[in-house]
């Protein structure tokens, strides 16, 4: 069995029709099967405050969870 890649893939585009969200769609179909890919969603995502750091909000705290996750 062949080890798997994971990648996180992240366009930084909200717009609904955005090329890179496109993009990133098409990369994901054209993977091959040892490489496990996932598109980010940034919407809902805040920009970044220094100020909450301690009690992150949700949106802030599932992503960084999931980068780890999908980074290891």
């Amino acid at each position: 069995m062949s080890k798997q890649t994971k990648i996180l893939g992240i366009a930084e585009s909200l717009r609904k029709n955005s090329y890179n969200t496109a993009l990133l769609r098409t990369a994901a179909d054209l993977m091959p099967e040892n490489i496990i890919f996932e598109a980010f969603d940034p919407e809902g995502m805040p920009p970044f405050n220094q100020d909450p750091e301690e009690q992150p909000p949700k949106k802030s705290k599932n992503s960084k969870q999931k980068s780890v996750v999908l980074t290891h």
